[in-house]
Protein backbone atom coordinates (compact mmCIF):
# COMPACT_ATOMS: atom_id res chain seq x y z
CA UNK A 1 0.00 0.00 0.00
CA UNK A 2 1.30 3.22 -0.90
CA UNK A 3 0.51 6.92 0.36
CA UNK A 4 1.09 9.75 -0.83
CA UNK A 5 0.79 13.54 0.13
CA UNK A 6 -0.09 16.01 -2.14
CA UNK A 7 -0.02 19.67 -1.50
CA UNK A 8 0.36 21.20 -5.16
CA UNK A 9 -3.10 22.35 -4.82
CA UNK A 10 -3.00 24.58 -1.23
CA UNK A 11 -3.33 28.10 -0.92
CA UNK A 12 -1.25 28.92 2.12
CA UNK A 13 2.39 28.00 3.32
CA UNK A 14 1.29 26.31 7.41
CA UNK A 15 -1.63 23.48 6.79
CA UNK A 16 -2.70 24.29 10.66
CA UNK A 17 -2.10 23.95 13.87
CA UNK A 18 -3.13 21.68 16.44
CA UNK A 19 -3.46 20.66 19.89
CA UNK A 20 -3.39 17.19 20.44
CA UNK A 21 -5.55 15.59 23.87
CA UNK A 22 -1.87 14.54 25.34
CA UNK A 23 -1.52 18.35 25.31
CA UNK A 24 1.29 18.78 23.13
CA UNK A 25 0.88 20.59 19.79
CA UNK A 26 2.01 21.35 16.79
CA UNK A 27 2.31 23.13 13.26
CA UNK A 28 2.90 21.23 9.91
CA UNK A 29 4.51 23.38 6.47
CA UNK A 30 3.06 21.81 3.62
CA UNK A 31 5.23 19.12 1.51
CA UNK A 32 4.60 16.86 -0.96
CA UNK A 33 5.60 13.41 1.00
CA UNK A 34 5.36 9.41 -0.19
CA UNK A 35 5.34 6.34 1.87
CA UNK A 36 4.70 2.68 1.59
CA UNK A 37 3.82 -0.26 3.74
CA UNK A 38 6.84 -2.48 4.52
CA UNK A 39 8.80 0.28 5.48
CA UNK A 40 9.70 2.11 8.24
CA UNK A 41 10.06 6.02 8.76
CA UNK A 42 11.33 8.72 11.18
CA UNK A 43 9.71 12.22 11.03
CA UNK A 44 12.31 14.53 12.13
CA UNK A 45 12.06 17.96 13.36
CA UNK A 46 11.85 20.14 16.78
CA UNK A 47 8.81 20.44 18.51
CA UNK A 48 6.14 22.26 16.71
CA UNK A 49 7.55 22.13 13.39
CA UNK A 50 5.48 19.22 12.21
CA UNK A 51 6.34 15.63 12.72
CA UNK A 52 3.61 14.97 15.19
CA UNK A 53 1.43 16.98 12.74
CA UNK A 54 2.11 14.59 9.84
CA UNK A 55 2.55 11.43 11.97
CA UNK A 56 -1.21 12.00 13.10
CA UNK A 57 -2.43 12.76 9.52
CA UNK A 58 -1.11 9.51 8.32
CA UNK A 59 -2.83 8.68 11.07
CA UNK A 60 -6.47 9.88 10.34
CA UNK A 61 -6.64 11.85 13.37
CA UNK A 62 -6.76 15.41 11.40
CA UNK A 63 -8.76 15.90 8.40
CA UNK A 64 -7.27 17.51 5.29
CA UNK A 65 -7.53 21.20 4.38
CA UNK A 66 -7.05 23.98 1.99
CA UNK A 67 -6.96 21.41 -0.76
CA UNK A 68 -4.39 18.79 0.63
CA UNK A 69 -4.66 16.00 -1.17
CA UNK A 70 -3.78 12.30 0.04
CA UNK A 71 -3.68 9.40 -2.25
CA UNK A 72 -3.86 5.41 -1.53
CA UNK A 73 -2.67 3.86 -3.86
CA UNK A 74 -3.53 6.24 -6.63
CA UNK A 75 -6.75 7.09 -5.01
CA UNK A 76 -7.93 10.36 -3.22
CA UNK A 77 -8.40 8.85 0.02
CA UNK A 78 -10.14 10.63 3.21
CA UNK A 79 -9.81 10.93 7.03
CA UNK A 80 -12.40 7.95 7.63
CA UNK A 81 -10.00 5.43 5.39
CA UNK A 82 -6.91 6.13 7.06
CA UNK A 83 -8.13 6.15 10.42
CA UNK A 84 -9.76 2.36 9.58
CA UNK A 85 -5.84 0.94 8.76
CA UNK A 86 -4.01 3.14 11.08
CA UNK A 87 -2.77 2.63 14.45
CA UNK A 88 -1.61 5.03 17.78
CA UNK A 89 0.94 2.74 19.08
CA UNK A 90 0.33 5.24 22.02
CA UNK A 91 -2.38 3.99 23.71
CA UNK A 92 -2.65 6.45 27.01
CA UNK A 93 -5.26 9.01 25.49
CA UNK A 94 -6.79 6.30 23.24
CA UNK A 95 -10.44 4.78 23.70
CA UNK A 96 -8.51 1.31 23.98
CA UNK A 97 -6.18 2.62 26.71
CA UNK A 98 -7.55 0.26 29.25
CA UNK A 99 -7.93 -3.03 26.88
CA UNK A 100 -6.31 -5.77 28.95
CA UNK A 101 -3.02 -7.20 26.90
CA UNK A 102 -3.96 -11.13 26.61
CA UNK A 103 -7.18 -10.70 26.38
CA UNK A 104 -7.38 -8.01 23.73
CA UNK A 105 -4.79 -9.83 21.60
CA UNK A 106 -7.09 -12.97 21.85
CA UNK A 107 -10.06 -11.31 21.06
CA UNK A 108 -8.02 -9.77 18.27
CA UNK A 109 -6.53 -13.46 16.99
CA UNK A 110 -10.61 -14.74 16.88
CA UNK A 111 -10.94 -12.59 13.82
CA UNK A 112 -8.73 -14.56 12.08
CA UNK A 113 -6.73 -11.29 10.36
CA UNK A 114 -3.28 -12.93 11.27
CA UNK A 115 -2.21 -16.53 11.44
CA UNK A 116 -0.30 -16.61 14.57
CA UNK A 117 -1.12 -17.74 17.97
CA UNK A 118 -0.86 -16.10 21.61
CA UNK A 119 2.49 -16.92 22.47
CA UNK A 120 4.10 -15.94 18.77
CA UNK A 121 2.58 -13.08 19.40
CA UNK A 122 4.33 -12.20 22.95
CA UNK A 123 7.84 -13.29 21.33
CA UNK A 124 7.41 -11.22 18.10
CA UNK A 125 6.26 -7.70 20.36
CA UNK A 126 8.88 -8.98 23.58
CA UNK A 127 5.40 -9.73 25.53
CA UNK A 128 5.94 -10.70 29.18
CA UNK A 129 3.77 -12.79 31.35
CA UNK A 130 3.88 -10.54 34.55
CA UNK A 131 2.08 -8.03 32.38
CA UNK A 132 -0.99 -10.12 30.68
CA UNK A 133 -3.56 -9.71 32.86
CA UNK A 134 -2.80 -5.72 32.48
CA UNK A 135 -4.31 -2.80 30.75
CA UNK A 136 -2.09 -1.18 28.52
CA UNK A 137 -2.49 1.92 30.75
CA UNK A 138 -1.17 0.38 33.23
CA UNK A 139 2.12 -0.28 31.80
CA UNK A 140 5.44 1.86 31.14
CA UNK A 141 8.29 0.31 29.04
CA UNK A 142 6.24 -2.36 27.49
CA UNK A 143 2.97 -0.25 26.70
CA UNK A 144 4.22 0.99 22.98
CA UNK A 145 4.81 -2.87 22.03
CA UNK A 146 1.75 -4.17 23.79
CA UNK A 147 -0.57 -1.69 21.79
CA UNK A 148 1.34 -2.46 18.58
CA UNK A 149 0.85 -5.89 18.59
CA UNK A 150 -2.85 -5.00 19.76
CA UNK A 151 -2.93 -3.06 16.67
CA UNK A 152 -1.69 -5.97 14.49
CA UNK A 153 -4.16 -8.68 15.49
CA UNK A 154 -6.38 -6.25 14.34
CA UNK A 155 -5.54 -6.15 11.26
CA UNK A 156 -4.13 -2.46 11.19
CA UNK A 157 -1.44 -1.52 8.69
CA UNK A 158 -0.10 1.78 9.85
CA UNK A 159 1.57 2.55 13.23
CA UNK A 160 2.37 5.61 14.30
CA UNK A 161 3.03 7.49 17.39
CA UNK A 162 3.36 10.84 19.09
CA UNK A 163 6.44 13.53 19.08
CA UNK A 164 9.33 12.21 21.38
CA UNK A 165 12.77 13.19 22.35
CA UNK A 166 16.08 11.55 20.66
CA UNK A 167 16.25 10.29 24.08
CA UNK A 168 13.12 8.50 24.54
CA UNK A 169 14.95 6.24 22.21
CA UNK A 170 17.82 5.13 23.32
CA UNK A 171 16.32 3.20 25.58
CA UNK A 172 14.00 0.87 23.89
CA UNK A 173 15.92 -1.81 22.94
CA UNK A 174 13.74 -4.27 21.74
CA UNK A 175 12.41 -1.45 18.96
CA UNK A 176 14.04 -2.66 15.95
CA UNK A 177 12.80 -6.26 16.51
CA UNK A 178 9.04 -4.96 16.38
CA UNK A 179 9.54 -2.71 13.64
CA UNK A 180 11.20 -5.35 11.90
CA UNK A 181 8.22 -7.70 12.47
CA UNK A 182 5.58 -5.04 11.21
CA UNK A 183 7.65 -4.51 7.96
CA UNK A 184 7.79 -8.28 7.11
CA UNK A 185 4.16 -8.27 7.96
CA UNK A 186 3.44 -5.42 5.20
CA UNK A 187 2.81 -2.93 7.84
CA UNK A 188 4.34 0.57 8.24
CA UNK A 189 6.01 2.09 11.06
CA UNK A 190 6.00 5.88 11.41
CA UNK A 191 7.66 7.68 14.79
CA UNK A 192 7.83 11.36 15.00
CA UNK A 193 10.82 12.62 17.33
CA UNK A 194 13.20 15.67 18.04
CA UNK A 195 16.78 14.43 15.92
CA UNK A 196 17.88 11.31 13.92
CA UNK A 197 20.40 10.72 16.72
CA UNK A 198 19.22 7.27 17.54
CA UNK A 199 16.26 6.65 15.57
CA UNK A 200 17.67 6.19 12.72
CA UNK A 201 19.58 3.18 13.56
CA UNK A 202 15.73 1.70 13.63
CA UNK A 203 14.23 3.17 10.39
CA UNK A 204 14.37 2.73 6.44
CA UNK A 205 14.27 6.52 5.86
CA UNK A 206 14.36 9.73 7.78
CA UNK A 207 12.18 12.34 6.56
CA UNK A 208 13.73 16.30 7.49
CA UNK A 209 10.74 18.13 8.15
CA UNK A 210 12.87 21.62 8.05
CA UNK A 211 10.38 25.38 7.86
CA UNK A 212 11.57 26.59 4.24
CA UNK A 213 12.31 29.75 4.59
CA UNK A 214 9.59 31.89 4.93
CA UNK A 215 9.35 35.60 6.89
CA UNK A 216 6.98 35.56 9.67
CA UNK A 217 5.23 38.93 11.52
CA UNK A 218 2.57 38.59 14.12
CA UNK A 219 0.44 35.53 13.20
CA UNK A 220 0.84 36.48 8.98
CA UNK A 221 2.74 34.25 7.23
CA UNK A 222 4.48 35.11 3.89
CA UNK A 223 6.74 34.09 1.32
CA UNK A 224 9.52 36.69 1.46
CA UNK A 225 8.96 38.93 -1.68
CA UNK A 226 5.29 37.84 -2.25
CA UNK A 227 2.04 39.08 -1.27
CA UNK A 228 1.02 37.06 2.32
CA UNK A 229 -0.93 33.70 2.02
CA UNK A 230 -1.66 31.91 5.13
CA UNK A 231 -4.63 30.57 6.65
CA UNK A 232 -3.68 28.72 10.56
CA UNK A 233 -6.64 26.92 11.53
CA UNK A 234 -6.03 25.68 15.14
CA UNK A 235 -8.04 22.33 16.67
CA UNK A 236 -8.07 19.64 19.21
CA UNK A 237 -7.77 16.35 18.34
CA UNK A 238 -9.08 13.86 20.73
Amino acid sequence: MKIRIDSSKCNSVIQGWSRFSNGMEDYWYYSDQFFETGKSYGLISEYMQGCMYLSYLLGGKIKPEDNLEIYIDDQKSDIDKLNDFSWNIEPYYEKYKNLVVKKAIENGLKKGLVSESFEQIAKAFVLTEPRYDRKLSQLSGERWRASAAIGYVLGKKVFYGPYRSSEYYSKMNALPEIINFLKEKDCMVVLPVGSDIYIKRYVDQCIYLEPKNYQFQDALCMRAGSEPRVQITGRTID
